[in-house]
């Protein structure tokens, strides 16, 4: 038998034009044996040693739940929700297809609110599972990241800010830089926002997170001007 071949569908065929009887009459047709199966592979001694964990969604919101595909290379048994690590959220019993190397599974989201977290994966243990050769799994494998936000949705908009300039007492020539601090990132903040008695800002320039913006107060420039209560709003 040919190495290394594993076919369950053979028969040896013959065909009779290629012999002859005593009287010379070479043979009509041809006939075949009954199937005949070939499994030379070597013995599999080895259990599945990788899979592909895919989220079809993988930035889960308030409600949602998101299909788990476990893909292996070959037939498995016994996977369980309690050969998998799932940071925020659960697993329900997976279930295969007819050949057992695809295994789909719902993910939900942990129940408890106010869950923020953007750096998770689902971990899946091999060595719960097993081959067709009843050989268990090695290592593990984890899924690409998937980030939970079960916050409530937000539908306020930033209610409170702080402005502090770093010298509240301008003489002439002068110049201070003015902080203005967020409890949230914000967009939009420019010039045309802001009341200056007695002087002007630069345009507001955002820290990374664009929750810290800062500008420079420049006095009035007409001469005499002698102001104690001013307040930028």
């Amino acid at each position: 038998a040919t190495p290394n071949v594993n076919d369950a569908t053979n028969t040896i065929d013959l065909k009779l034009t290629g012999v002859t009887d005593d009287a010379h009459n070479p043979g009509v047709g041809s006939v075949s044996s009954a199937n005949y199966t070939v499994d030379t592979r070597p013995a599999d001694t080895t259990g599945p040693t990788t899979a592909t964990i895919a989220l079809t969604n993988s930035a889960l919101k308030a409600g949602q739940t998101t299909t788990v595909t476990i893909t292996f290379t070959e037939p498995v048994s016994d996977l369980d929700v309690s050969d998998f690590v799932v940071p925020n959220g659960s697993l329900s019993a997976p279930t295969a297809n007819a050949d057992r190397t695809v295994w789909t599974s719902t993910f939900t989201p942990t129940a408890t609110p106010n869950v923020n977290d953007a750096t998770n994966t689902i971990d899946l243990k091999l060595t719960g599972v097993t081959d067709d050769a009843h050989n268990p799994g090695v290592g593990s494998v984890s899924s690409a990241n998937y980030t939970v936000d079960t916050r409530p949705a937000d539908t306020i908009g930033p209610t409170t800010a702080t402005v502090a300039l770093a010298n509240s007492a301008l003489t002439a020539g002068q110049t201070t830089t003015v902080t203005i601090t967020f409890t949230e990132p914000i967009s939009g903040l420019d010039v045309g926002d802001f009341v200056v008695p007695n002087g002007s800002l630069s345009t507001p320039a955002a820290n990374a997170d664009r929750t810290v913006w800062t500008s420079t107060f420049t006095p009035t420039a007409t001469p005499n001007v002698n102001d104690a209560t001013n307040t930028i709003d």
